[in-house]
Formats: C-alpha cells, sequence, structure tokens
C-alpha cells in the first residue's frame, strides 16, 4: 500500500494538535486543533477527503490513555494507525534540532518520525490481555495502599499498645483487625470484657483463642507502658486505617476473582488454554501469571526469550567510560514493574515450593552468586519458561527445562 499522507497527533485531554506532511516532508497545511471527539475526527478526515483512507498513516504517542479512543476509532474508519514510544519522539525532535517543545512541535515531529520509518510500532493488546492488565494495575495500587496502611497501623501500634504484638503475633488476621477496629489502643483493650473478647473469637472458624487469651490482653492493657496520650484521635486513626485494610482486601479478592473468571475460557487459538499451560509450573500463581498474559498478550512478538526479558527489565544497566567498568550492574527497572514485581515473588514461592527450581537457585548461591541476584535469576529462569510453553503450547517439564541435573540428584 502506497502511503501518501503522514499525520502526526499529539495528544492531550480534551483536544489534539495535528501536523500533516507529505511523502517528501513538506507541511500540507499549518498545524491545527481537534477535539478528541467522534465530531473532532470526523473533522480530521474531512481535511484529509482529498485522500483515500488506506492512503494515510497516522501516528500518536502513547501518552497516558488518552490514544485509546483516538486509535480505536480511527482504526474503525480503516485508517492506518502507528502508536509511538515518546521516548523515540523526544529523541526524534531533538535529532532535527527542535530545541522548543510545544503542542505543535510534537505533532510535526511524529509526522516526520513516522514518515522517515524510524519509530519502532508499539504493540496494541488484545481484549483480554487488556482487561487483565487493567485489573492487575488496579489490584497492585490496591496492595501498595495496604502495605502503606499496615505500616502505618504497626507504627501507632508499638507506641499505643506495645504489648499487643507479643500476646497477638499476626496483627492483621482477620480476628485481630476485628480486636483492634473496637479496642485500639490499650487504654480501650483494659476497659473490654473477657465475654465480649471471647464473642469476637468464637466468630472466626479456627481461631483456638480462648477466655485465656482474652484475660491475657486486658491484663497487658492494664499494665501497658503506653502514656494514655491522645488515645482517643490515635484509637479513632488506628480503628479507619484497619477498616480501610478490611475494604482493600475485599476489593482485592473481587479483582481475583474476576481474573479467574477471565482466565477460564479455552485458549480460541486452540491447543491447551494458557492459564492451564502456565499453571502447571509449580510455585506460580494465578497473580503473576494474570500480570505475564495481561502484560505480555500475544507471545508471537517477541522473536525469543531474550526479547521478553529484556521487555521485562531484568537485564543489566551496563555502565562503562574508558577503563571504568561498573562490577555488579543493576538490572534495568524499566518496563511492566508490576509483572517484575510479580515474577520476582514467584521465585521466591518456587525456592520453596518447586525442587527444580530450588536446586537451581541453591547452585548460584553456592557459586558465590548474592541470593537477591539469585532471585532475579531464577525469576529470569521462570520467564523464560513461561515463554516457551506459550509457544510451544506444552506443559511444564522440568526434565526438559533443567537438562543439567540428573532426575536421581533432585529429592523430593
Amino acid at each position: 500500500m502506497n502511503q501518501k499522507v503522514y499525520v502526526g497527533i499529539d495528544l492531550a485531554k480534551d483536544s489534539s494538535r495535528v501536523a500533516v506532511v507529505d511523502k517528501d516532508g513538506s507541511k500540507l497545511s499549518s498545524p491545527f486543533s481537534i477535539k478528541n471527539t467522534r465530531d473532532g475526527m470526523e473533522k480530521l478526515l474531512s481535511k484529509l477527503n482529498s485522500y483515500k483512507n488506506d492512503q494515510i498513516l497516522c501516528g500518536m504517542e502513547a501518552s497516558s490513555n488518552y490514544w485509546e479512543n483516538v486509535y480505536s476509532y480511527l482504526k474503525e474508519k480503516k485508517v492506518s494507525c502507528l502508536l509511538i514510544n515518546p521516548y523515540q519522539v523526544k529523541k526524534y525532535r531533538q535529532a532535527l534540532g527542535l530545541k522548543i517543545k510545544t503542542d505543535s512541535v510534537d505533532a510535526e515531529a511524529v509526522a516526520q518520525l513516522i514518515r522517515a520509518k524510524k519509530y519502532d510500532n508499539l504493540y496494541i493488546s488484545d481484549e483480554v490481555a487488556i482487561e487483565l492488565k487493567e485489573l492487575v494495575r488496579i489490584k497492585f495500587s490496591f496492595a501498595r495502599r495496604a502495605k502503606d496502611l499496615k505500616k502505618g497501623v504497626m507504627s501507632l501500634l508499638c507506641l499505643v499498645f506495645p504489648e499487643y504484638t507479643r500476646i497477638i503475633p499476626h496483627p492483621f488476621s482477620k480476628v485481630s483487625t476485628e480486636i483492634l477496629s473496637k479496642y485500639p489502643t490499650s487504654c480501650h483493650m483494659a476497659k473490654a470484657s473477657v465475654s465480649k473478647l471471647v464473642k469476637i473469637f468464637r466468630r472466626y472458624q479456627g481461631c483456638n483463642f480462648s477466655a485465656g487469651k482474652a484475660e491475657e490482653l486486658i491484663a497487658a492493657a492494664k499494665e501497658s507502658f503506653y502514656s494514655g496520650r491522645a488515645s482517643r484521635s490515635r484509637g479513632i486513626s488506628i480503628s479507619m486505617q484497619i477498616e480501610e485494610i478490611s475494604s482493600l482486601s475485599s476489593k482485592m479478592e473481587e479483582i481475583e476473582e474476576e481474573i479467574k473468571s477471565i482466565l477460564d475460557p479455552a485458549d480460541p487459538k486452540g491447543g491447551p488454554p494458557s492459564f492451564s499451560i502456565l499453571n502447571s509450573i509449580k510455585g506460580v500463581g494465578i497473580g503473576t501469571i494474570s500480570a505475564f498474559l495481561g502484560t505480555v498478550g500475544d507471545m508471537s512478538r517477541f522473536l525469543n526469550s531474550d526479547k521478553l526479558v529484556s521487555y521485562i527489565g531484568f537485564c543489566p544497566r551496563i555502565f562503562e567510560s574508558g577503563k571504568y567498568k561498573k562490577k555488579n550492574p543493576e538490572i534495568q527497572k524499566a518496563g511492566p514493574r508490576e509483572l517484575r514485581y510479580m515474577l520476582y515473588l514467584s521465585s521466591v514461592a518456587s525456592i520453596k515450593h518447586n525442587i527444580w527450581l530450588k536446586k537451581y537457585y541453591h547452585d548460584l548461591v553456592s557459586d558465590g552468586m548474592p541470593a537477591k541476584k539469585a532471585l532475579i535469576k531464577v525469576a529470569v529462569k521462570i520467564t523464560r519458561m513461561m515463554y516457551s510453553m506459550l509457544k510451544y503450547k506444552t506443559y511444564y517439564d522440568p526434565s526438559r527445562v533443567f537438562l543439567q541435573y540428573r532426575p536421581e540428584k533432585i529429592a523430593a
């Protein structure tokens, strides 16, 4: 298809700036603005009505999520679209010597970039991958928020009831969160009754706390080292934070159920479902699998597992200058951090529950590799395994993955 006109779109929240150039890079009009609405898109196409839709190539930066509706509308109209990495646009603008940054300059840089074919077209996920990615993202943000709240509660609890965690070693268990929501400080607990505490204990199946535990809590509260200062406001603070932690936990459970329902259908391309394939790796759970499928999408877009590892950010940041070489380069920490974090957690779980990965990890540590770096190597190993399993539609087979280990050396 012979592309004859190149359209650069600089996206913003409500409107976008557009620049149009021909195959020689000459401007076909002054940059103009359009609204990010159907009327705005129709205005854009009407300005290009001297060209057929299949002669138009539009490019836009992957800025926030502003691109999605514009991109989808133009694709429906059979207009070719490219999603460009903003970093590439910035570098190309600098290469053109455009020292100022305006919406018009950015739009022109995008148009010239796609005309010169100096871009990497970003991958557009399918519907299932988008849903998984969005659910993983919001669950990750809830988990971070819950973690911060727990730190806040523990910081206050050490002040207002320092003896509590000695008696209740898991302060964020369901029974403990109810206790703390009603008796958040030693001042509150000192006024509690054994019968009320026992009533709370009995609400939770599997809780083996007895009247003796209740008496121990009340006695500790009465003898607590807490000064009692600002107990009312500090108690309100703990109760409210506990309530929010419980709410976040419920929301994360709902998200997990939704993720399970998305992963349940069989793979439409045939062969075993992707979830079933990846779930066959012992130590890799649904959280990691959903993050992987939602972020990576179509495995065929990666030429090999090295490309996937690099995309995730598990490659070293090399720094060399003259004779100087950094001895212990860090990983890039670029790319999807939620997926990188989940793969790291899977590596921690795998060295406990997967005898092959446990052996792999201990061999690395025995050879002198630091424990954290060895865990990252395990995460990389898991990534390569997942890539190969999805590419060839095969279930986990450790005898093929760990050829360096003879079965008799691996003790169950």
